[in-house]
């Protein structure tokens, strides 16, 4: 079921936003926006979401009403990542709103799990219908904090002229009768355009990859300090919960950090972190020292501080990196550039999750739902090195490509201000050297190869 799901909500977040960025076409779309129109849909998957607690009913039901769930995630996920490029073109600015976001739903978060473990806590055990009230509860809450940001926030429309740009990239112009392979051809060359875009191809390999070894950690954690390390599950959400208040003042830090500094520098240390973590995982499954709760503590306080550096660094920095293919386009695509970085996540996920539930099940993992189980020295070795060596070498692949990462706030805020002088009728002859290098060094495209804003 999660698998399938996910799988399904690949397919959603390669397609939602491009048709975002699309939506200029449509009446609706001119009216209530490509981005906002997103926020006013996540009104009603709020609703959908109830349907989902609702007891008694068959497999199927939860099946089709889950994969739908999860698909639709990706409508809501849409506006909030689009956003801050649409609202502004400073990178500080966006780095804040990134940064303010975070933080809040951090500790939105925080209260939302205490409030929930509260009111389970003092009501009968065996009534499953305290889940719908809940969640009818959170998707009011939702809605809420869905209206106030559609109705406090504004987005760029497209203009004549940048509608003009998207029709002549496509070479459609009036020709409405396109056939169903022509346009998904034109969307196809979209996508491998933009992965093209050097410093957004670093980005996708470091979100995925950090997705990807943050879900294999998270998959293979509570089996590890339980059959390996032999440890109460419960030391897992202990871990978890510090995880979260810890969370909060790194993402501060991290915020200020980015905007004063270059984000490979803070890549750096998140996946430094997040190795000497796996290295220390390692240890403590084959050495097992005496105060075992200690010494994982300490383990897990570098997983927590990179993990939520890496969570955060990725989301904060995505919003800026849209202009860059401005530049080499004049089109706003951040939809589409959303839809690459969902597919990287989503289907991390789904890799993940068949890689680390496969190696278990070849290894003799014995599953079950009445508590522990003796498992054999083979799974237990398997659990450490999983978590080590696999979560590891993801870690080493996003750390190369974040070391590699050369975008920053003095080379996105030049690009920036050429885009802003190009659509002004500046000419492209005018550009420095300086522009010229960073466009080369960003994009990896020479800066007079750019057709878009030759007279």
């Amino acid at each position: 079921m999660l698998i399938f799901g996910r799988v399904l909500a690949s397919g959603v977040a390669l397609w939602i936003g491009h048709f975002s960025d699309s939506l200029y076409k449509f009446k609706f779309g001119r009216k209530y926006g490509r981005r906002h129109f997103f926020i006013l849909m996540t009104i009603p998957f709020l609703v959908y979401a109830t349907l989902i607690p609702i007891t008694g009913l068959n497999f199927w039901y939860y099946f089709i009403t889950y994969s739908v769930l999860l698909a639709f995630f990706n409508t809501i996920h849409l506006p909030w990542t689009t956003l801050p490029a649409e609202m502004t073109d400073s990178f500080k600015v966006r780095t804040i709103m990134g940064t303010v976001r975070a933080v809040v739903g951090a500790l939105l978060n925080t209260i939302a799990a205490f409030v929930v473990a509260q009111v389970l806590n003092n009501w009968p055990k065996n009534d499953p219908k305290i889940y719908l009230y809940l969640q009818i509860g959170l998707s009011a809450v939702g809605i809420v904090f869905a209206l106030i940001t559609y109705y406090t926030t504004w987005e760029h429309f497209v203009t004549k002229n940048e509608a003009a740009l998207m029709e002549a990239e496509h070479k459609q112009g009036e020709n409405i009768s396109a056939t169903r392979w022509i346009r998904f051809k034109e969307t196809a060359r979209d996508y491998l355009s933009i992965f093209k875009i050097k410093s957004f191809r670093k980005h996708l390999f470091i979100d995925g990859a950090d997705q990807m070894a943050g879900n294999l950690n998270g998959l293979i954690l509570t089996y590890f300090i339980v059959n390996v390390l032999g440890l109460n599950a419960s030391v897992t959400a202990y871990l978890s919960s510090l995880s979260t208040f810890i969370g909060i003042f790194v993402m501060i830090v991290a915020g200020y950090v980015i905007n004063k500094y270059a984000p490979r520098y803070m890549y750096g240390i998140a996946y430094g972190m997040a190795l000497i973590s796996c290295i220390g995982f390692g240890l403590l499954g084959f050495i097992k020292p005496d105060h075992l709760v200690m010494w994982l503590l300490i383990v897990q306080m570098f997983s927590i501080f990179g993990g939520q550096l890496y969570g955060f660094i990725p989301g904060t920095v995505f919003p800026s990196l849209p202009v860059l293919d401005t530049l080499l386009t004049g089109q706003n695509r951040a939809g589409t550039f959303s839809s690459l970085a969902g597919l990287f996540e989503q289907g991390g996920f789904v890799i993940t999750n068949i890689l680390g539930e496969g190696v278990l099940q070849l290894s003799g993992f014995k599953s079950s739902t009445t508590g522990a189980v003796n498992q054999s020295a083979t799974v237990q070795l398997t659990l450490t090195l999983l978590i080590s060596v696999g979560v590891g070498f993801f870690f080493l692949v996003a750390l190369y490509n974040g070391l590699s990462f050369k975008a920053d706030k003095p080379k996105l805020d030049l690009i920036n201000n050429e885009v802003s002088r190009l659509k002004a009728g500046g000419k492209m002859s005018e550009a420095s050297n300086k522009v010229k290098s960073v466009t080369k060094e960003l994009t990896g495209e020479d800066y007079d190869s750019i057709a878009v804003w030759k007279k």
